[in-house]
Formats: C-alpha cells, structure tokens, sequence
C-alpha cells in the first residue's frame, strides 16, 4: 500500500500545483462581470464560440456537467474511455445512461482505443498524461464507426489552444473548476454545433446557489499566502495539514461508489471569474508552456531514475514524470518537497476502483505498471517557481534518489 502515499507536501512551499489567479485586477474585473450577469454570460460564450468555431456553447455548473451533455449528444449506449481518468469522467458517462468501457494505457503509445470495438461507441479524449489524444488517434477513431468527445478539462483555456481544434468535428468540454489552468472558481462548458434539448436554460444572472462566493473568497486567500513571506506560508501549510479529512495515503480517499452528477447553469460569479480569467488566459498558457519546455529540454538526459513524459505542454497543468522502478516516486516528491517544490500524482487507474472495475475491457497491464510511477510536477507560472528552479531542485532530487538507493544497497 505504500505506492498509494501520497506525494509529501512542502512545509514551506516555493510555489503551488494550482495557483490561484485572483490578482487585485482580476477581482476588480469579476466584480465588474457579476454586475452586469447577462452581458457576462453572453460575451463569454460569444468569446469561447468564436475561439472554437462551434455555432453553441452552453455554460454549465460542473465541467462533468458539461461532459454528461456532450456524451448525451452522440446518443452512443457505450463510451470508451482510458482508465487513467478521474472518476468524474466515468461519473458523467453513468449519468448520461451510458456504459463506460475502460482501456488501456501507457506513456509511450498513450490509450489503447483501438484495442476493442469502435463501432457506433463514443470516446472520450481527455490526453491523459498530457498527450495529444486528438493528434494521435481522432482519424482511427472515425474510420472505424466511433464518435469522439474532446474533454479539455485539464488543457490551458486559451484562444490558441481552443483554435487547434477548430476543424474538430466534435464537441468539445472545458472546466473552470478549482485546480484547472484556467484558475476559475467553478463551472464548465459544452462547445457543440448541435441544439440541445436537454441543455440548462440561461436565465440572466445564472443561478443562486448557497455558498457560491466561498470558492472566490478562496482564491483571493491563496493569492495572498502565495506573495506572503515564507513563514506565513509555512503556517498556513501546517494549518492546512490538520483540517478534518487531510491524509497521507489515497486509500484513505478511493470512492466506493459513482458520484453523482448535478446538472445546472453556471452561476452568476462562475461566469463572471470565467470571463475575466479568460481575457489574461493566453499569456498565463504561453508562459506555462513555456516552462514546461524549458524545464523538459534541461532535464532531458540529466535525470537517470525518472524521464518527462513526451507531452504536450497546453494539455495538462503539470510536467509529467515516469519513473524506472515503484518506490522511486515517493523518494523523489520528499526531496522535491524539502526543497519547497510540490508534486503529486493523479493517476489511480480506474478499473481499480470498486464502482467502475467491472467496465475494464482487456489486460491493464501497462495501465497497472504504469502508475506506481508517474508523478506531476508544477509548472504553472508563478513567482519563485521558474523554470531554473524547478530544474535545479529535479536534478538535486534525482540526486537524491540514487544516493538513497546506493545507501540501501
């Protein structure tokens, strides 16, 4: 069970996985949004349609919201989709009525899609581990009778980035949840050029929901710890580490059962973070892939017990990592963490969960080796974690590792 540890976290931390966006503007600009809800609502979806070029874009409360409806779109009694997935993805597919079909993956070939029956199934492409899903297996897709979903929920919500799949004939999911590269405070979206009818109907202002501005109250909190000095983030940290429910070990947090999908609009201060965010997202998205680039040409060749996934830097918030051996993951994250560097890793393959195991079509035996040694570092921008940091605190880590091992030995 040691595997199932989770990354250590920093006492003082350097930087966040997911840092928040929410600068004294960027409130300000939000404020100004959720005063005027409907010409908020409108220019946002205007603003994603014409990134896109989809002729609909419906904003919704969750981006599995979002999902359930795209999935709901192609009418498919059957989805496939890769196990290394959320299970938000898995519960979105239960909620539209259909049955997940759960392949495998590694970090070379990515999703094993065309290893089972695609003929009139959907699949839905989320580039886990950052890969071009879309690049790499859209064209297979199609020729053999499938109908593809592209769920952009961990991808930068950038115009750029949006502009790639403009010739995508697919619908297309974003999120603006907490812990998205967008940094928004919640909310999603379902970028299609098919009416639907079972889509959330817009009212002015959005919904009213109990607690809607505590996501936003937080992230204003964050950016404050983010710029304090470094014993206010150790404190803060501490602080956190003793709230109710706070482990060291995932087995502590796998699900039992699917969750449950709520479907609705996005909300008035949804909308109105979304679409400040959005106006600065494209330099936030070239500076991330910026580092990340930085960081994986330096590293390359440097580290000998791990390599960076060959990924696409706009597809995921973090700097993947594969590692030669189970073990090395967790030696790695401590020292990274002792240098103030955070890490984690997402991966629990999902045909090992109880509620979706019994969706595995085939072996997962690169799914089941892979994941023991995957680990995401940070790469999104943010003032003490550049790209010269967080190369300097790999190569000390992977340092690190290979004197602890020698020390075993």
């Amino acid at each position: 069970m040691s595997d199932l540890w989770y990354a250590p976290v920093p006492r003082r931390p350097v930087g966040y996985l997911h840092p928040s966006r929410m600068t004294a503007g960027r409130v300000a600009a939000t404020a100004r949004a959720a005063a005027r809800p409907r010409h908020a609502r409108t220019g946002l979806a205007a603003r994603l349609r014409e990134h896109a070029g989809r002729n609909r874009c419906v904003l919704t409360s969750t981006g599995r919201a979002a999902l359930e409806l795209a999935v709901r779109q192609t009418g498919a009694a059957e989805v496939v989709l890769s196990t290394f997935n959320c299970p938000a993805v898995a519960d979105a597919v239960l909620a539209a009525g259909a049955r997940p079909v759960l392949v495998d993956l590694d970090h070379v070939q990515g999703a094993a899609f065309t290893s089972v029956d695609l003929d009139g199934r959907a699949v839905v492409l989320t580039n886990a581990l950052g890969l071009d899903e879309w690049r790499a297996h859209a064209a297979q897709i199609h020729e053999r009778g499938g109908t593809v979903v592209l769920d952009l929920a961990q991808a930068s919500v950038a115009p750029r980035v949006l502009r790639r799949f403009r010739e995508a004939a697919c619908p297309i999911v974003l999120s603006f949840g907490e812990g998205k590269p967008l940094g928004g405070v919640g909310g999603g979206a379902l970028l299609t050029s098919v009416s639907l009818s079972s889509a959330p109907v817009a009212g002015a202002a959005g919904p009213r929901r109990r607690g809607e501005l505590a996501p936003l109250r937080r992230a204003v909190a964050e950016r404050i710890v983010a710029h304090a000095p470094g014993f206010v983030r150790a404190a803060v940290q501490r602080a956190q580490s003793r709230t109710p429910g706070w482990s060291n070990t995932k087995a502590d947090h796998l699900p039992t059962e699917a969750g449950q999908v709520t479907q609705g609009e996005a909300s008035r201060w949804e909308v109105a973070s979304a679409a400040a965010l959005l106006r600065t997202a494209s330099s936030v998205a070239d500076e991330a892939a910026l580092t990340h680039e930085r960081v994986r040409s330096a590293v390359v060749g440097e580290l000998t017990t791990c390599q960076p996934v060959a990924a696409d830097p706009d597809l995921g918030p973090g700097i993947e990592l594969v590692f030669r051996r189970p073990g090395q993951r967790f030696l790695f994250a401590r020292a990274l963490a002792e240098g103030g560097v955070p890490s984690t890793w997402n991966y629990y393959p999902l045909h090992r969960l109880a509620p979706y195991a019994a969706f595995a079509a085939g072996s997962m035996a690169g799914a089941d080796a892979l994941w023991p040694r995957v680990l995401t570092v940070a790469k999104q921008p943010q003032p003490r974690l550049t790209a010269q940091f967080l190369v300097e605190a790999m190569v000390a880590a992977d340092r690190s590792v290979r004197e602890q091992e020698a020390g075993r030995d």
